[in-house]
């Protein structure tokens, strides 16, 4: 008897020591949306909110475990928790948007260039990682060892019971905010307010700002990953495929212009030029590309929107498919089975053209070796195969040094040929191998602006116009030159420049969104020389260029032909932001939209902003949906 008042007199102090542990727990967890919330600067504090509700539900799951169950369910949720905060605010410092939990499969395309990204994060960033590792550590040594009964579980239920609770009637309170914007009439339900941000989770860092990280991994994982495989998801397709029916017969249809079939039947060069912005095109650095500017249609209002999360490749994508990657959290590499019969490849091959994709990267890299024959092309040519000197590999030139290389791209025609340029790649500072190979062809360039990074920017673009200069000798030298056109387009601006500001008086710009202007032209021997000022973006080049060549595609485009008469000219954002006709605004979530450029002091009604607001939500909710339904499957 005496035994066992001991045991209960030694008990009660245990159990009573347990509470700092406990509280411990839910403080570490807590800890996790404190540090994204530092960094990331939300619009609201709701985060907060949803982050101390996720902490006691996650506490409250592993204390009703057995304690060694409890302490690997801490630790799984924890560290991944923490590590996928880690992640989100350091991909955020350096591209300003935040993940989906399905671009984790595109981790490995950066990897070669984590040395240089790293560098990019801010001391508080450090900080908060070695005390996010080290709480987590601590916790788990500490974690709560308690005798389970009834009490502890009902204690447990409850506080599940609450939390869960409070995530359900926290949303309805944050879309408050909306009244307060838009009213309770239809505007209540604008595109842009909390409530359809929320729901539609166009843009990840819009619906971070309204319900913090832990809230938006949840909904991510749903939405994007356990919902598409109910039923209600496959009767949701077609009513979306309606929807994207609805919105193309908005539009006017396509008629032939004065440009149309004006390169029809000539060999074409698709060029994706890696990282050239506009301010690196100079006569100085770039006097090739300056004279087929000058020589051809110089389109010099082209925006390439970051749609998706890996910028070369969604453009890569639509100049080739034109389609968008996915804001929604789906990868491209989910819809490799898709039907692309509405691609540049695919349609020239029905025209008699042989298609071939050529870069010197390996088929695994953005999986190119399975994407690029699922848009049409015939084969891949990674430079890889043709060398084992990786110094070859710097020179976009290599592609006409060697023999078999060059026999594959001037085969006989006619012929569509796809080349991926390497030189203007990020980083930009002296020590990065590309820096390094391009400084030893031209080292004057090293201090030449005063400016590190300007002066490795400037010397790459002088590797990328020496690939073009070579590129008119060979044709020159085959007697293809007057039978081919070239194709040229920028993936994204240089957004890998680390000085902002600097990169913004090199633009002359005053605002990010402005960056996205990039170069664009389409150049042949007998021209027309002609600069095309409508506002365009990157979904605009197919159907532009299937026009010049004559081709008659039975496919409704999310761009349009910007020779069309009928096409006023946009450049649409995934976040709902827009420019045209010299009007740039700038979505902001849950409020009105902000003008930061109106070159033509148009008077801008509200009428007209909520226009051009609905268009622009539209068009990236169709975007999203083509790809998603596999719409070209069931057109034909």
């Amino acid at each position: 008897m005496s035994q066992q008042i001991q045991d209960t007199q030694e008990a009660a102090p245990s159990q009573v020591r347990i509470w700092p542990r406990v509280l411990l727990m839910g403080t570490s967890y807590f800890l996790v949306e404190v540090f994204a919330a530092l960094i990331l600067q939300p619009e609201t504090p709701a985060g907060l909110g949803f982050g101390f509700l996720w902490s006691w539900l996650l506490t409250a799951a592993a204390l009703a475990l057995p304690r060694l169950g409890g302490r690997i369910f801490y630790g799984v949720t924890y560290y991944f928790s923490a590590i996928w905060v880690l992640a989100q605010t350091g991909y955020d410092q350096l591209f300003h948007k935040l993940m989906w939990l399905s671009d984790i499969f595109y981790a490995g395309e950066g990897a070669d260039y984590l040395d240089t990204v790293l560098t990019g994060f801010s001391p508080v960033w450090w900080i908060g990682l070695v005390v996010l590792l080290a709480m987590g550590g601590l916790t788990i040594w500490l974690f709560p060892k308690w005798q389970k009964d009834w009490q502890t579980y009902l204690t447990c239920a409850i506080t599940a019971g609450l939390t869960l609770a409070g995530l359900f009637l926290l949303p309805q309170l944050v879309f408050l905010r909306d009244l307060s914007v838009w009213g309770t009439g239809t505007d209540y339900m604008q595109s842009t307010s909390y409530r359809a941000t929320y729901a539609t989770m166009y843009n990840a860092r819009k619906v971070y700002d309204i319900c913090g990280a832990y809230q938006l991994t949840f909904r991510d994982l749903w939405k994007h990953e356990i919902y598409p495989m109910t039923a209600a998801y496959q009767e949701s397709q077609k009513l979306e495929r309606e929807e994207l029916d609805g919105y193309f017969r908005t539009r006017r249809t396509h008629k032939e212009n004065s440009m149309t079939g004006l390169y029809e039947g000539k060999n074409v060069i698709l060029v994706l030029m890696e990282s050239m912005d506009d301010w690196m095109i100079t006569e100085e650095e770039t006097p090739t590309l300056c004279r087929l500017m000058d020589e051809g249609i110089n389109f010099t209002n082209f925006y390439t929107p970051g749609y998706g999360s890996v910028r070369t490749f969604n453009s890569e994508f639509c100049v080739n498919t034109g389609l968008f990657l996915p804001t929604t959290g789906s990868t491209a590499f989910d819809y490799v089975t898709n039907h692309y019969r509405q691609s540049l490849a695919a349609l020239l091959a029905q025209e008699g053209y042989t298609a071939q994709a050529f870069h010197y990267n390996s088929p695994d890299f953005y999986s190119r070796g399975v994407y690029e024959p699922a848009m049409g092309y015939a084969a891949y040519n990674s430079y890889q195969d043709y060398t084992e000197d990786e110094n070859r590999l710097f020179d976009d030139c290599f592609l006409f040094d060697d023999p078999a290389l060059s026999e594959a791209f001037f085969r006989e025609g006619p012929t569509l040929n796809f080349l991926i340029t390497r030189s203007a790649h990020l980083s930009y500072v002296y020590n990065e191998v590309l820096s390094v190979y391009a400084l030893e062809q031209y080292p004057e360039y090293q201090g030449m602006f005063g400016h590190e990074e300007e002066d490795c920017a400037r010397v790459k673009a002088r590797l990328v116009d020496d690939m073009f200069a070579r590129l008119l000798e060979e044709l020159e030298a085959r007697g293809e030159l007057e039978n081919t056109v070239i194709v040229a387009f920028t993936d994204h601006y240089t957004y890998g420049f680390k000085d902002v500001d600097k990169l913004m008086e090199l633009s002359g710009v005053e605002s990010e969104l402005l960056l996205e202007k990039t170069p664009c032209f389409i150049w042949s021997a007998d021209g027309p020389d002609r600069e095309v000022k409508k506002t365009l973006n990157t979904s605009d080049l197919l159907p532009t260029v299937l026009n010049l060549l004559g081709v008659d595609s039975p496919y409704r485009y999310l761009g349009q032909d910007a020779f069309d008469p009928n096409y006023e000219g946009c450049a649409f954002f995934p976040d709902g932001s827009w420019i045209s006709d010299g009007v740039a605004c700038m979505a902001v979530a849950g409020g009105e939209p902000q003008i930061i450029l109106n070159e033509r002091e148009k008077e801008l009604t509200p009428e007209y902003l909520e226009e051009m607001t609905e268009k622009a939500m539209a068009y990236v909710s169709a975007a999203n949906l083509l790809l998603t339904t596999d719409y070209y499957k069931t057109i034909r």
